[in-house]
């Protein structure tokens, strides 16, 4: 989820990722450019009863040891080398700050199945678990997909069954073709997704904008509350524009109009150059830095910060920035104390980007809310804290799931 500090910060990075294959390509560049001077040796010269050294050039340079003595040529290609290597092989030197972890997130693919937008556009949805058993459905943050709910998928498939979804856009699902991001219409995107629950009362599980989806189903669907949706799980989210309760609100708030706004249309402009940006930002681990600082909390494993960085050019920019926009006008606080099914509401201690702050607010609005505040946890404590996690919401769907 892109805040516009966090925008204005993920910018400067790319600004910077860009520069050090350039400024390496150029260093290379110019030392290849100096002009090739006359090998001197020094001999003794005798006047009478005076002996004098002097140098004289005895042949051109002509091999890359006579060269590399030239500080002009060996300075500057030293220099662009190690730029380079930065840029190829930066990443796994900062991965080496991590620890492996014994159980690292991968692709675990589920049984697929496809929705269709009015559009046309198709939505990738996947199964998991016993088909007669209670049904959760899992719907993931932004700029990410449904890889990111791997633990949940190990942890809770053998007791519910599982309906995860990739957002419009982002993993398997393709862009829409009208280009409609907005709250509203993911929310009954939402809906869709639902009916694969085949009449049965589900608990709607969001992450992130997974949550504010979820607030905007209960909104545009009343009706379904207490019968299609049995209860709801908020985990690391917020009830209104991101921008307000963010750390550091006012400073965002500020700058949301004059600067993010024509940032994230410009994004949208120059997609694949963005991309490129935060590719080369992944290999050389300054995207990975930026979300072990931003996102987690301290106590992630190396592939979960991998998993969390990749998404940083494998999912389009064009639509992060739709998204984005599509955030920075929604609100979704007279709905909820209208959410009238049990609730539970997830937050990490150390979350900066949706501060737990959101979640008491949510909890006290909310008729029948619990609040669980998991430490150490950032953003993405579905990942670093996914044991306690993922059994508060076995706990808590176990309760309430028919």
């Amino acid at each position: 989820m892109l805040t516009p500090i966090s925008l204005l910060l993920s910018l400067i990075l790319g600004f910077i990722s860009l520069a050090v294959p350039l400024l390496g390509l150029a260093l290379i560049y110019i030392a290849f450019r100096v002009p090739k001077r006359p090998v001197r040796v020094r001999r003794n010269r005798v006047y009478g009863r005076r002996t004098e050294i002097e140098e004289v050039p005895v042949r051109p340079e002509t091999s890359w040891r006579d060269r590399l003595r030239n500080p002009e040529v060996s300075v500057p290609l030293i220099a662009g080398l190690c730029l380079m290597a930065f840029t190829l092989f930066g990443r796994h030197v900062v991965e080496l700050a991590f620890p492996l972890g014994a159980d690292e997130p991968t692709n675990l693919p589920g049984t697929p199945s496809d929705i269709m937008r009015p559009d046309g556009t198709n939505i990738h949805v996947e199964t998991f678990g016993p088909s007669d058993a209670p049904t959760l459905v899992l719907t993931h943050g932004w700029s990410t997909d449904n890889r990111e709910w791997y633990y949940a998928k190990r942890h809770l498939s053998d007791r519910f069954r599982l309906i995860v979804w990739d957002l419009p856009g982002l993993g398997l699902s393709a862009e829409p073709k009208n280009h409609d991001l907005s709250l509203e219409q993911m929310g009954s995107d939402l809906q869709q997704v639902l009916t694969l629950a085949q009449g049965r009362p589900a608990v709607l599980v969001g992450h992130s904008i997974g949550g504010m989806i979820n607030l905007t189903l209960c909104r545009l669907h009343p009706e379904l509350l207490g019968s299609q949706v049995a209860a709801v799980v908020q985990v690391d989210t917020t009830y209104t524009n991101p921008v307000r309760t963010t750390k550091n609100s006012r400073l965002s708030s500020a700058l949301q109009k004059p600067v993010a706004e024509p940032l994230l249309h410009a994004m949208i402009a120059i997609s694949p150059l963005v991309r490129a940006a935060a590719w080369l930002g992944y290999q050389e681990g300054i995207v990975q830095l930026n979300n072990a600082r931003s996102s987690f909390a301290g106590t992630e494993t190396r592939g979960q910060l991998d998993l969390v960085s990749r998404y940083s050019y494998e999912s389009s920019p064009a639509v992060v920035a739709r998204g984005t926009l599509a955030m920075f006008h929604w609100d979704g606080t007279a709905v909820l104390p209208n959410v009238n099914v049990p609730s539970l509401i997830i937050v990490g201690r150390e979350d900066s980007t949706t501060l737990p702050s959101a979640s008491e607010y949510m909890h006290a609005a909310m008729p029948k809310a619990e609040l669980r505040i998991e430490q150490p946890g950032a953003h993405y404590a579905l990942l670093e804290q996914n044991a306690q996690v993922d059994s508060a919401i076995k706990e808590f769907a176990s309760a309430h799931a028919k």
